[in-house]
């Protein structure tokens, strides 16, 4: 077997959008990923279905997987061939341990890639509205580890040189040791009025800076409980931030919203709420697969198609194509079941008719869709629809980081998903949702949610998209 190739990826900061084009290239072509903690998880959704995905997990005071066991894993994958990712939060050269794994994968005659990433040290401070350089502020800039130490437990830098001879300093994962970096920058002169921010979470929907003095930071930082992962920025530029801050002030900012799914197509209204500062996470995703189920023989004798689904049309064109039926055979009138089905044959240049009744009538969808009750209709089962395992993990890791505050029911289906959902992280959905802005687009969705005993904060006075977005802004009128 030809051995295979590891590519050591910078995944950036935390915003999923600031990975870079060959870094998320290589993402949608791995067999295996092993990514850290600090990997936003909605990059996996890019992955193949059949990628294995290896946590690594690591926490400032424990590790999921040793370094010595991840360096292994990646050495034994490639040796079966395997193309593998080795996703690292930020830049893989920053304080990223990649030169140990480097030295690994060359040791065993492993191919192996390095790909840059957007470093938190950079990015951070730009989301918090400050330039790491400036023409009247800073013309200097250090990244500095805030937890390597000495034998005596001190972080361990040149503290003169950083003092005097550097005008903005960035120290990575520092908060448990900001007193002792305080510390040592003014006893080195560093002015005790030089600003300073720390940036929790950054690029994300739970950044928040906390600022202050050199001389107060610590003070404050201890107030607002600031926890890892956190940059640490000292010097005069910080002070921008005041004037420049843009990331937390946008309208949707610290909104984590779940868009309860019940069909594949992906919601406009996602992009819409990212634009405005939110973070989304569609789920359930749902595959769509050709059922390979043949067409009725005798298409010509129907007098009415009802397609249940946008997909379902898509469907049956394909397989009329594939049998070389002209459609001009088909003297039927097509039915678009919902308005979304009408729109998609529209898109073809057909009108629907809206009768729903009749005889002779052609059924097609995806099977659960079909109204079998009904047993004067035919059926053509178009496709089958499968849930991806993939977004159920992703969910699970944002169910467990408990950063979702906001949850969406399109219909009464989406409050059954969810409880599914939930159950299958071992949650208790009615004890869960109590924490969580509950959004109907319906009544019908209302009366589901509240029969499964979760209490509903408002219904769309008409669902759609526009009608969401002045909720979240907290309309008035929508709220229950």
């Amino acid at each position: 077997m030809a051995a295979g190739s590891v590519f050591l990826v910078g995944a950036g900061p935390g915003d999923e959008g600031l990975i870079t084009v060959k870094g998320l290239s290589l993402i949608k072509k791995a067999d295996v990923i092993l990514y850290d903690r600090l990997v936003n998880p909605l990059l996996l959704e890019y992955a193949r279905e059949d990628a294995e995905r290896i946590y690594c997990g690591k926490l400032p005071d424990r590790h999921h997987l040793r370094q010595d066991a991840i360096q292994q894993i990646m050495v034994d994958k490639a040796k079966q061939g395997c193309s593998v990712v080795r996703l690292k939060g930020g830049d893989p050269g920053m304080f990223g341990r990649v030169g140990e794994e480097a030295a690994a994968l060359k040791e065993h005659g492993i191919f192996y890639e390095i790909v840059p990433g957007i470093t938190a040290g950079m990015a951070a401070p730009l989301y918090a509205g400050v330039p790491i350089t400036h023409r009247d502020y800073s013309g200097s800039f250090a990244a500095v580890t805030g937890h390597r130490k000495t034998e005596e437990g001190q972080p361990s830098p040149d503290w003169k040189s950083l003092a005097k001879g550097v005008d903005t300093i960035a120290f990575y994962m520092g908060v448990k040791n900001l007193p002792l970096i305080a510390e040592n920058l003014l006893k080195h002169g560093k002015a005790a009025e030089t600003p300073v921010i720390i940036i929790e979470w950054a690029t994300t929907g739970r950044q928040r800076t906390v600022k202050g003095t050199l001389a107060a930071i610590n003070h404050e930082a201890q107030k607002e409980k600031v926890q890892n992962p956190a940059i640490t920025l000292v010097g005069d530029v910080a002070g921008l931030n005041s004037q420049l801050a843009w990331f937390e002030s946008r309208p949707l900012h610290g909104k984590y919203v779940w868009l309860v799914k019940t069909a594949s197509s992906r919601s406009t209204i996602a992009e819409k709420l990212k634009i405005d500062g939110a973070e989304v996470i569609e789920a359930p995703r749902f595959e769509v697969i050709s059922s390979e189920h043949p067409l009725p023989a005798n298409l010509s004798s129907f007098n009415k198609i009802i397609f249940t689904s946008p997909e379902s049309v898509d469907f049956f064109f394909e397989a009329l194509k594939k049998k070389r039926i002209d459609i001009r055979s088909i003297t039927a009138d097509f039915v678009g079941k919902t308005k979304r089905v009408q729109t998609q044959l529209e898109s073809l240049g057909i009108f629907s008719n809206k009768e729903m009744s009749g005889e002779k009538v052609l059924e097609v969808g995806e099977e659960d869709s079909l109204t079998k009750k009904n047993t004067s209709y035919n059926f053509w089962i178009s496709h089958e629809v499968k849930k991806r395992k993939l977004t159920e993990n992703t969910l699970g890791r944002l169910i467990t980081d408990n950063v979702i505050n906001t949850v969406v029911f399109p219909c009464a289906k989406a409050v059954k998903n969810a409880e599914i959902e939930l159950k299958q992280h071992n949650i208790e959905p009615v004890e869960w949702f109590r924490s969580k802005s509950v959004i109907c687009y319906g009544t019908k969705s209302r009366k589901a949610a509240q029969a499964a005993g979760i209490s509903v904060n408002a219904v769309l006075a008409e669902p759609n998209a526009e009608k969401l977005l002045q909720y979240l802004y907290q309309t008035p009128e929508m709220v229950l």
